[in-house]
């Protein structure tokens, strides 16, 4: 009998793989309350950069795999605007916007809505807890999946599964 069950949890273990850094993992869809600061330091709230598909991608320059992720994202959004998609990148970088301009000029970036979270409530508020981090939220502004690590935007196929995450 021991053995017999052992055999089942092993089975039920191998079979459910655990989310791998850059997964598209769907969570229990919720909605989201987002504050960002833009240029000016005005608050924006998340009504003023939502889309039909909205990422809400949080990032910061020090951040070796934001840095090389952020091209696919910036393409991602380039490539995806004419569908309703909209990428709100939002930099956790403390020493505001002269280093989030350095790098995005840098890195090529001129799709995406660039904001900061000086403060880091936005991203302690929605759960974030490792760079790169992006949110997937539908029209209805709510959040249906994640991306925790560097997702794999300029994969045709990982960009269908975000498409349908979002229409679900």
């Amino acid at each position: 009998m021991k053995l017999a069950l052992a055999a089942l949890l092993a089975v039920g273990l191998a079979t459910s793989a655990p989310a791998l850094a850059g997964d598209l993992v769907a969570v229990t869809p919720h909605p989201i309350t987002l504050t960002v600061q833009d240029r000016d330091g005005n608050d924006r709230d998340f009504a003023a950069v939502s889309g039909r598909l909205t990422l809400v991608h949080f990032w910061a320059s020090w951040c070796g795999s934001c840095r090389t992720e952020f091209p696919a994202i910036d393409a991602f959004q380039r490539e995806l605007a004419d569908k309703g998609v909209k990428v709100a990148a939002v930099s956790l970088d403390r020493m505001g916007w002269p280093v989030i301009d350095r790098t995005v000029e840098a890195l090529g970036i001129r799709e995406v809505a660039l904001f900061h979270d000086a403060d880091r409530q936005a991203a302690r508020d929605l759960g974030v807890v490792g760079l790169p981090t992006t949110l997937v939220v539908d029209e209805q502004g709510r959040e249906v999946a994640r991306v925790v690590g560097a997702g794999a935007w300029d994969d045709p196929a990982f960009r269908d599964r975000v498409m349908a995450a979002a229409a679900r």
